[in-house]
C-alpha cells in the first residue's frame, strides 16, 4: 500500500523517473518537445519522455514497440488514467507492477528478491538502487553489473538531494552504504522453471516477456509435478549444502530431462544468478561426450582397451591426476571409473581433437577459437557450459545414439487458442547405438565402482559421471557436478561458487562424488519413472573371451585360445565392427619341469624351461644339507643358473620345485654334478637376460 512505504522510497522513483509527477496531467510537454527534437535529429524514436503515468499504461496495456501510433495511444491513455485515478493511486499501482529484472515484478517482490526484506524496511540506498534499475533492469542489475548499478544508485541519490528529499548527511551515508544482496531469500521466492520458460518463449516468439503477457499467450511446458517436487525438495534443502570454513554455502541447481522427448520436467536451484544461462567449467563430467564416446565411435578404444596411466609430458603440457596418483596399466573402463586425467588425454590424442570436438558440437556444446588444446579433455572450456547443455549431452547414451535438444516448452497458444508454436522433437543420430551402449556400460561401472558410487543404493539401472573443478595449489573447488541417467530420465546437479571470491569456494570434500551425487541419487529416488526399465543392448554388441595374461603381461587384447583354461579367460564387450581378431598363442599346460645340468669351467650350470604365472625354486643338496639357491616367478622361457658358490671336488644334486597358479606342486628330475679338484669361488648368481 502507498501509505505503508517510507516517503524516501516513493521520492527515489519520482526524482529519477518523473520529477513533475504531482504537477502534470499525465504528460510532460516540455520533455515531449525535447525528446521530439532529439528524435528528429537522430531519425529515430529512441527517446520517449514517458511520465510515470505513461510508463504504467505502457506496462499494463501496450507493447514495447517504438512506433508513433503506439506512442500516441500511450499518451491518450495516460490522460484518461489521470482523469480517473488519483496521483497516489497511480504511483501505488506503478510501484506494484514495474519490472526490476530477475523475475521481480513490483517493488515488494524486488525488495524480497534482492535484499530479503519487505519494501517497508528498505533503506534510502536500497530504494535508490531499485529506482535506478527501472531504466534498464539488465544494464543496472546489481547481480550482473554491480559497478553500473552503484553508479546509477548514486545518480538517483544525487537527484534526491537536489530535489531536497534527503539531506547532505543522508546522501553521504547512503552513497557510502555497500550493496548487500540476499542469497538466501531469493531461492525461496524465484521460480527458476518459470523464468527459464519465459526466456525460451521470448526467443521462440521474438517478443518481450511483457508483450507475451499482454498478448495473453498460453505456454504449455514439459514440467512434471512429481519430478519438480522431487527435485525442489532436494535441491532447496540445506542438508545438501555444506558450509566452508568461512561459513558460506555454495550456489546450486538441478535439472531433470525426459530422455525420449528432451522435455525438461524439472528445474530449480539456489542462487541470485540466472542459473539457466550461467556457464561454468564442467570438469570431468564432459569426458563422456568429448573424450570417450568419440574414441568408441572411431574404434580407438573399447571398454577393455589397456591404457598406461603414468606421469606424462604432452609436448610441454604436464597435467596430473587428482592427488598426483597414478595406476600404471588399466583398462578404459577403470580410467573413467576413477576419472583419471592422463588416460583421458591419451585417448583424445589418439582420436584427434577435431573428431572429439565434432561429436560434442553435434550435441550443442560450443567452443571458442581458444578451445584447441588437450586441456579440453579435462573440461577446460573457455566459456564452460550451462547445466542444461551439459545434461543434454547425456541423452544420446540413453537414446541409441540419438540427440534431442532439451526444451522447457511443449507448445504456445495465442489468446484465441490457436497453436502458434509446437515443439516436435527432432532426433539426430550423432553416434552409433553400439557406441551409446558401450559408453553406458562404462558409466554403469562408474556407479558400481567409481566416483558415482553413491548412486549404488538405488535399485534401478543407472549410469553416471561426476566432475570436480579444483583450484590449483589449494584443496578448494570452484565447481562440482554429477550427471546420471536411467533408460527414461537424466538428472544433473551442480554446486559451485558463482562469486569467484575465495571465501565462497567449496571445501575439498565438497566434490562431484559427494553432495552433488547425493542430490542426484535422492532426486532419482522420487522421480516419476518405471524403475524396472533396463538399457537395451544393440545387435552390434558382441561378447569376446580375452586372454587375461596377454592383457596383464603384454597389455594387448587377444582372443583366448581354445586350450586356454577358464581361469585365464576374461569376458569383454565390443562393437562387433571393432572387435579383436588376433588369437593368443596356445596356452602352456604345465605337467612337469625338465632340469638339465653340466660343468662349464668347473662350475655347475643348470637349465630349465619356465611358463608364465608359476613360481619356481631351485634347490641344491650337498651330502645331507638342502639349500634353496633362487626363487622367482613370472618368467617365461629358458632359464640358466650358474652355481658359483661351490667347492672343488664335491658332489652336488640339484632339483626344481614349481607351484602353478592353481596351487599344484610339480617337482623336476634331479641332476647330480661333481666339481673337479682345485675350484673355489665366491657366491654369485648369474641369470640370463630377462
Amino acid at each position: 500500500k502507498y501509505e505503508e512505504l517510507p516517503n524516501y522510497v516513493k521520492d527515489a522513483f519520482i526524482s529519477i523517473e518523473d520529477k513533475n509527477f504531482y504537477k502534470h496531467n499525465g504528460l510532460n510537454y516540455k520533455r515531449i518537445a525535447k525528446a521530439l527534437i532529439n528524435n528528429i535529429k537522430s531519425k529515430s524514436l529512441k527517446e520517449g519522455a514517458s511520465t510515470i503515468s505513461q510508463q504504467l499504461i505502457k506496462n499494463t496495456h501496450l507493447t514495447s514497440e517504438k512506433t508513433l501510433k503506439r506512442k500516441l495511444n500511450e499518451m491518450s491513455l495516460a490522460l484518461e488514467l489521470e482523469k480517473n485515478f488519483s496521483k497516489d493511486e497511480i504511483l501505488e499501482t506503478y510501484l506494484n507492477v514495474i519490472y526490476f529484472g530477475n523475475g521481480a515484478y513490483g517493488l515488494e517482490n524486488a525488495s524480497q528478491i534482492y535484499f530479503g526484506k519487505t519494501a517497508t524496511n528498505l533503506s534510502i540506498s536500497e530504494s535508490a538502487m531499485l529506482a535506478g534499475m527501472i531504466k534498464s533492469p539488465k544494464t543496472y542489475s546489481p547481480i550482473s553489473h554491480p559497478e553500473k548499478s552503484t553508479e546509477r544508485r548514486n545518480l538517483v541519490l544525487q537527484e534526491m538531494k537536489k530535489d531536497k528529499y534527503i539531506t547532505e548527511e543522508q546522501f553521504e551515508m547512503a552513497v557510502s552504504e555497500p550493496i548487500k544482496l540476499s542469497s538466501k531469500s531469493i531461492s525461496n521466492i524465484r521460480n527458476f522453471y518459470e523464468e527459464a520458460t519465459l526466456q525460451e518463449a521470448t526467443k521462440i516468439l521474438s517478443l518481450t516477456e511483457k508483450e507475451i503477457a499482454l498478448g495473453q499467450y498460453k505456454i504449455f511446458t514439459y514440467q512434471n509435478p512429481v519430478d519438480q517436487n522431487a527435485l525442489s525438495n532436494i535441491v532447496l534443502s540445506k542438508d545438501y549444502y555444506s558450509e566452508n570454513t568461512y561459513g558460506n554455502i555454495p550456489d546450486g541447481c538441478g535439472i531433470v530431462i525426459d530422455n525420449s522427448t528432451g522435455g525438461i520436467t524439472a528445474f530449480n536451484g539456489k542462487s541470485i544468478y540466472d542459473l539457466v544461462n550461467m556457464k561454468r567449467s564442467p570438469g570431468s563430467s564432459i569426458k563422456p561426450i568429448l573424450v570417450y564416446a568419440p574414441a568408441l565411435e572411431n574404434g580407438k578404444i573399447s571398454p577393455s582397451t589397456p591404457l598406461l596411466d603414468e606421469e606424462t609430458n604432452f609436448s610441454g603440457y604436464k597435467p596430473q591426476n587428482v592427488g598426483a596418483k597414478y595406476y600404471g596399466w588399466i583398462d578404459a573402463t577403470k580410467s573413467i571409473e576413477k576419472s583419471l586425467n592422463i588416460p583421458a588425454i591419451k585417448i583424445m590424442q589418439a582420436t584427434g581433437l577435431k573428431n572429439c570436438k565434432k561429436l560434442a558440437e553435434q550435441c550443442n556444446i560450443k567452443f571458442t577459437e581458444q578451445d584447441n588444446n588437450y586441456a579440453l579433455a579435462l573440461g577446460a572450456l573457455t566459456n564452460g557450459t550451462t547445466v542444461v547443455e551439459l545434461a543434454n549431452t547425456y541423452l544420446p547414451f540413453a537414446n541409441d545414439g540419438k540427440f534431442i535438444e532439451a526444451k522447457f516448452i511443449k507448445k504456445i497458444c495465442n489468446k484465441d487458442g490457436k497453436i502458434v508454436y509446437e515443439n516436435l522433437p527432432e532426433s539426430k543420430q550423432v553416434m552409433s547405438p553400439e557406441t551409446a551402449y558401450l559408453m553406458t556400460e562404462m558409466l554403469v561401472a562408474s556407479v558400481k565402482n567409481g566416483t558415482s558410487c553413491r548412486l549404488n543404493k538405488l535399485d534401478i539401472n543407472i549410469a553416471g559421471k561426476t566432475g570436480t573443478v579444483g583450484i590449483k595449489g589449494t584443496n578448494l573447488n570452484s565447481d562440482a557436478w554429477s550427471v546420471a541417467y536411467n533408460p527414461q530420465k537424466t538428472v544433473c546437479a551442480w554446486l559451485g561458487n558463482s562469486t569467484g571470491n575465495k571465501e565462497c569456494m567449496l571445501e575439498g570434500n565438497n566434490n562431484g562424488g559427494t553432495f552433488c551425487t547425493s542430490i542426484v541419487r535422492d532426486t532419482f529416488e522420487n522421480l516419476d519413472i518405471d524403475k524396472s526399465k533396463n538399457f537395451e543392448k544393440p545387435d552390434g554388441i558382441i561378447t569376446v573371451e580375452l586372454d587375461r595374461m596377454s592383457f596383464e603381461k603384454e597389455h594387448r587384447m587377444l582372443i583366448a585360445n581354445n586350450l586356454t583354461p577358464d581361469r585365464y579367460k576374461v569376458k569383454a564387450i565390443f562393437n562387433k565392427k571393432y572387435a579383436p581378431t588376433t588369437t593368443a598363442l596356445p596356452f602352456e599346460i604345465l605337467n612337469y619341469v625338465a632340469l638339465t645340468g653340466k660343468l662349464e669351467k668347473n662350475l655347475p650350470t643348470l637349465e630349465f624351461e619356465t611358463v608364465r604365472d608359476a613360481k619356481y625354486k631351485l634347490y641344491r643338496i650337498e651330502e645331507d644339507t638342502c639349500k634353496m639357491l633362487i626363487s622367482f616367478s613370472n618368467k617365461t622361457g629358458k632359464q640358466q643358473f650358474v652355481d658359483t658358490s661351490t667347492n672343488s671336488d664335491t658332489v652336488y644334486t640339484y632339483y626344481v620345485e614349481c607351484t602353478t597358479d592353481d596351487g599344484k606342486l610339480i617337482k623336476s628330475n634331479s641332476v647330480k654334478l661333481k666339481t673337479n679338484s682345485g675350484n673355489k669361488s665366491a657366491i654369485k648368481k648369474i641369470f640370463n637376460s630377462w
